[in-house]
């Protein structure tokens, strides 16, 4: 014959354990940065513009990639920036921008 144990669970257990496991969650002490982040692409002497915000995020920087009529590619980095402010950079007047990014540290 084969006995079958069954593991009885107060209602209180499961209150107990579910409240230990919200606390020691990373998401309920921080908030996920928020990056948004645009260029005018394909616009000669394009800008390119990134901001983020959010817990954990002490300064971000616009990344601005710019490509001139020959074919060469340039990388423009735009200033260092505290939390939830926005940088900005700028291709030359002959090349323009084909992609745009963000540094967050």
């Amino acid at each position: 014959m084969i006995r079958i144990k069954k593991f009885g669970v107060s209602a209180g257990m499961v209150v107990a354990i579910t409240a230990a496991t919200t606390l020691t969650s990373p998401a309920a002490h921080a908030q996920a940065p928020i990056c948004s982040s645009g260029a005018q692409i394909g616009v000669s002497g394009g800008t390119g513009w990134a901001t983020c915000g959010g817990t954990g995020v002490t300064q971000t920087r616009v990344v601005l990639f710019c490509q001139d009529g020959s074919g060469s590619y340039t990388t423009i980095y735009g200033p260092w920036v505290a939390n939830s402010v926005t940088s900005n950079a700028k291709c030359s007047s002959s090349s323009w921008p084909i992609s745009v990014g963000h540094q967050r540290i």
